[in-house]
């Protein structure tokens, strides 16, 4: 699923290539990992843009994309995990 998320003045197109969200059911003896649920994400910057000082739009390099999925990656995916709770709130998740 694709997603725009904004981070630092960029405006990125984002694919979630892989989501898994399992909530945490701390009654289940069986393994830590099912009391604790689980939250992983990858995702993969499609493309970007930002805007210069004088407020004109520039698209992001193709080349850049790795370089701003790197530096920005932890702030990437804490933007996707609130479009995705966003979602699965109104009822539209689909696994």
């Amino acid at each position: 699923m694709t997603y725009e998320v904004i981070v630092e003045g960029f405006v990125l197109q984002v694919e979630v290539t892989y989501c898994e969200n399992t909530p945490p059911c701390p009654g289940t003896w069986s393994s830590d990992w099912d009391a604790q649920g689980c939250r992983e994400l990858e995702f993969k910057v499609l493309s970007g843009i930002c805007y210069d000082d004088d407020g004109v739009r520039m698209d992001v390099d193709l080349l850049a994309l790795p370089l701003v999925s790197l530096q920005y990656g932890r702030q990437i995916e804490v933007a996707l995990w609130l479009e995705i709770d966003a979602q699965q709130r109104r009822g539209r998740w689909a696994a």
